[in-house]
Parts: C-alpha cells; structure tokens; sequence
C-alpha cells in the first residue's frame, strides 16, 4: 500500500501514532466484545448449540473476573519482564493463537457430549480470561505513554465513537449470520472466529507499527507500602464504594450470562432478535451519555447514580412476566436500560476517580478491582448451580427463570444502601486511572453495553 505508507510518511509522527491507533481498534473490535463469555454470541454457541449445562456455563462465564483477579499478581512480573509496548504486542498475540486454537477445534469438539465439550471450553476460555486481563492494563499503559494527556479526552472520545460504529455493524452481521437451530452453523461460528482472528493480526501488526517517539515522563513518587494502606483505611468513602461495588457485581452477574439462554429457549428469540435489543441498548447509552455527564457535573455523580439504577432496575422486575406472548416488551426494556445503565456506568466511574486516595491510587485501584472481581467471578458459579439444581429436580423452566430473576433487582436495590453511604467530594484528584475500568467493561457485555469493553475511560483536562 504505498499511497497509504507515503501519506503517513508525511504526517508527524504523534499524528500517525493516532491514525494508526484508530484503524488498529476497528480492527480489534469483534474479538474484544467476543472475549466475554457473557455476551449473546458465546450463550448461542456454548448452551444454545453444544448444550453446555448451567453449571459449566456459570463457571466459564465467571473467568473474566478470576482473570481480573489474578492480573493483580501477575502484573508485578510483566512489568519487570517487558517494556509496555512489548507486553502489549506479546499478550495480544496470544489471544490470537488462544482463539485461533478454538477456532480450530470447533469442528471437533462433540456436539452430544456437553461434558466433554465443556471441559476443552473451560480450558480455552480460562487461559483467553488470563490474558486478556493482562492485555488490559499493558495496553493501556503503553498508550498512555505516548498520547499526550491535553488530547487524550477528545482523542479517545472520537476512538470511543469509532469503536461504537464498528460494533454496531459486527452485531448486525452476527445477527444476520449466526442461527443455532440451522444445519452447519458449527462451520459459522468457526469462520465468524477465524474472521475475528484474522482481524486481530492486523491490529497487532498496526501495533508494531507504532511508534513511541516520544514518550511521555511520570514523575508520581509512591507513598510507601504501609502509608497507601493507611490512606486507604482512612478513606470511608472509598471502603463503601468498594462495598457497593461488590453488591452490584453479584447482583448483575449472579443469574446475568442466563438473560440470553432465557431468551434462547423459553421465549424463542433468535440470534438476529437478540442482536437487535443489544444494538439499541448501545444506541440508547451511547445517545445519553453527554446528558447523563452534564447532570453529573451539575448535581454531582451519586444523585444520577442512584436514580439510574433505581429506575433501571425497578424495570427489570418486568423479566419475571416475561413469555413468548409479550416478549416484544424486550425492545423497550433494553432501550431504557441502555440509557439508565449508561448514566449509571459514567457516574461509577466518576466516583471512582473523586474517592481513590491520590497517595495510593494504584493500591486503591488493585484492592477494588480484586475484591469486587473476586465477588462478582462467585456470583455466575452459584447462579449456574441453582438453576441446574432445580432443572434437574423437574421444576418448570419458565416459572424458575422467572424466579431467579427477581435476583438482580433485590439485591442491586439493597446495595443502594451502602451506595448512599458513600460521601462524594467535590472535586476528582486523579488525571487518570490505568484499569479503573476493568470489571465495568466486562460486566457492559453482559449488560448489553458490548462498545464500554472497547472504551478507553479518560477525564478530560480542565479548563482555566
């Protein structure tokens, strides 16, 4: 492509860092949102094609949150191993031999023995968990380093959008290739894989391509150890959040990968319907994020939080009247709560950023993301057991989904509790947080807010 190489040639090299940047991201795109195996894509592969039973799937479905956990004791070692870059182009490489394995195997794997099956699944999908969540916070690292931080809000809101756009039309192409119940849809979700694959490659080799030039010089001196531990017990506003936090991670993961079963089985949506519900639940977010940041700045990021996910999740008690006669109540329903989960999403994050001790950011960000992602990986295990519990013991599927859901809104609705507790400040001391967003991200697939797992989370500088 010399026209491409000769226009780049022409650009600074901080311009085509961020060209490059862009196109790698559209690129990175229908792998991303396909690493959570909470999302509507793996439900119709997994139980909805090879059976896979609630017990399995609640243990794969928690993994992303096992890998969150366990990225806080493996990052030390990455760090000291390689450069951000490097680590970077290595984690995401190994994604590609991870799927690209599974890709591979589709075939082979025994559609009539879902134990069998489930196991090579676990498998793939733990080591895909383990790396991801690494690939996570390197990635991030490395742009940090060399995006400038004057930009970096509307640099990574015009990415954001561009990320959005590309998972659209993915969802609408998944939506209009895949169908469980037809025969050789194996062979369709093997070249849905092997496409997403190849994709990845090429935004690995966009990531060799470029190039930090000048990198940008951290000059943050750390507390010591015993100090950040202090500030971190000292700050009862951050121990309630995390509290909430937990809460909410097992409210909205504890039955959250089964939304999609249910729709699969007990009221017969298609792929193609349920990729429509989640397309306008990131129209709906992604239309009323602006509206949802200017009343946080204006009232302050609890209030909204609050009212969103009481709004939000008083509607989801609507799941437990659900059936095939009224099931187009969904498109509503997913609509509304892609703009309530939205706003409560942004505040979340906000939150965050105002209650982290600025002496101990980085402690404060590992604690919390291990002990919600601890809470949250718990919450699908004990879902998946519960429900087939009692499938095995005869009870009515329908009446049981229905029950189950009641879950979610209970107890996200008691969370507001602690929620309430939390004093916010006035002001957010924190520029930046390198995976203050992980667990958000990976809860947004289950959601239906598949575009916040491409998000980059970045306040923009304040204007004197």
């Amino acid at each position: 492509m010399p026209g491409v190489n000769r226009r780049h040639s022409l650009m600074s090299p901080l311009r085509r860092n961020l060209r490059l940047c862009n196109i790698e991201g559209l690129y990175a795109t229908p792998i991303v949102y396909l690493l959570q195996p909470g999302n509507f894509v793996i439900a119709a592969l997994l139980p909805g094609l090879f059976k896979i039973p609630p017990e399995m799937y609640g243990l794969i479905a928690s993994l992303p949150f096992w890998g969150n956990f366990a990225q806080a004791f493996l990052m030390p070692f990455v760090d000291r191993l390689f450069a951000a870059k490097t680590a970077s182009l290595i984690f995401c490489s190994l994604q590609v031999v991870c799927w690209g394995a599974l890709a591979v195997m589709l075939p082979h794997l025994p559609l009539n023995d879902p134990a069998e099956s489930g196991r090579w699944f676990l498998l793939i999908f733990a080591c895909s968990a383990a790396i991801t969540a690494v690939t996570g916070v390197v990635w991030t690292s490395w742009v940090q380093e060399w995006v400038p931080w004057r930009i970096r809000g509307k640099y990574f809101g015009m990415r954001n959008r561009l990320m959005q756009v590309a998972l659209i039309a993915f969802l609408f192409l998944v939506g209009g290739l895949i169908d469980p119940t037809a025969v050789g849809s194996v062979h369709v979700f093997q070249w849905l894989l092997f496409g997403a694959v190849a994709l990845r490659i090429v935004s690995v080799y966009l990531q060799h391509r470029t190039r930090t030039t000048s990198p940008i010089v951290h000059t943050d001196r750390r507390a010591p150890w015993r100090e950040q531990l202090t500030a971190l017990v000292r700050a009862p506003g951050y121990l309630w959040f995390i509290g909430f936090g937990a809460v909410w991670g097992f409210a909205a993961y504890f039955f959250g990968p089964f939304y999609y079963v249910f729709m699969y089985e007990e009221i017969d949506l298609t792929v193609k319907n349920v990729s429509h519900l989640v397309i306008l639940t990131c129209i709906g977010g992604a239309l009323s994020f602006p509206a949802w940041g200017a009343l946080a700045d204006r009232f302050g990021n609890k209030p909204v939080m609050l009212f969103c996910i009481i709004a939000w999740q008083l509607q989801n008690f609507l799941w437990c009247f659900l059936d095939s006669t009224n099931r187009n109540l969904l498109y509503p329903m997913w609509a509304f709560g892609g703009v309530m989960s939205a706003g409560f999403t942004l505040g979340l994050f906000n939150m965050q950023l105002k209650l982290i001790p600025a002496e101990a950011k980085t402690l404060a960000i590992s604690v919390n993301l291990a002990v919600t992602s601890l809470v949250t990986a718990i919450a699908p295990i004990l879902g998946g057991a519960l429900l087939g519990h009692f499938l095995a013991r005869g009870f009515d599927p329908l009446e049981l989904y229905h029950g189950l859901f009641l879950v979610q809104p209970v107890v996200a609705l008691m969370g507001c509790l602690l929620l309430v507790r939390v004093h916010e400040p006035a002001a957010a001391p924190l520029s930046s947080v390198v995976g203050a967003m992980r667990n958000l991200r990976t809860l947004g697939a289950v959601m239906g807010l598949g575009f916040l797992v491409n998000f980059v989370f970045v306040r923009p500088p304040r204007k004197r």
